[in-house]
């Protein structure tokens, strides 16, 4: 999984390394929450985390082909985690900015099609073991 790490630039727009390194895991953390949402262009879709006084020297968003893990670190060991499996999107011209007051993901789309919603629906479980059976 490709990890996005997000810096701290002064300007408060923040620049993004790409790091194939381990990612951080911290023990004894309380979980934020964050109001999130979305919207598309015809080759992106862009997902806004709302993070006032985020940690962006600890936060990091990975991401591959099919899925993202956001991770918003916050002062007083408080976090924010979303994973979302996705319709399909490619990793060449994705992009993470960090904000005053908000998280910015800009995923490219692997095909240029609209839609419908931001995460890909999971089949009921009855109807994944009967395509199961089937194949």
């Amino acid at each position: 999984m490709q990890i996005f790490q997000v810096n701290k630039c002064y300007s408060f727009l923040m620049i993004i390394i790409l790091s194939f390194s381990d990612s951080l895991y911290l023990q004894g953390t309380t979980v934020m929450p964050c109001r999130f949402d979305w919207h598309q262009t015809g080759s992106q879709v862009i997902i806004s985390i709302y993070a006032k006084n985020s940690l962006p020297e600890l936060s990091y968003v990975e991401a591959n082909s099919t899925t993202v893990n956001i991770h918003v670190m916050f002062e007083g060991d408080k976090e924010f985690e979303q994973k979302i499996i996705l319709w399909g999107v490619s990793k060449k011209n994705s992009a993470v900015n960090l904000l005053a007051s908000k998280m910015e993901v800009s995923l490219k789309k692997a095909e240029p099609i609209t839609w419908a919603r931001l995460d890909l629906p999971s089949l009921p479980q009855n109807q994944e073991q009967e395509d199961t059976n089937h194949t």
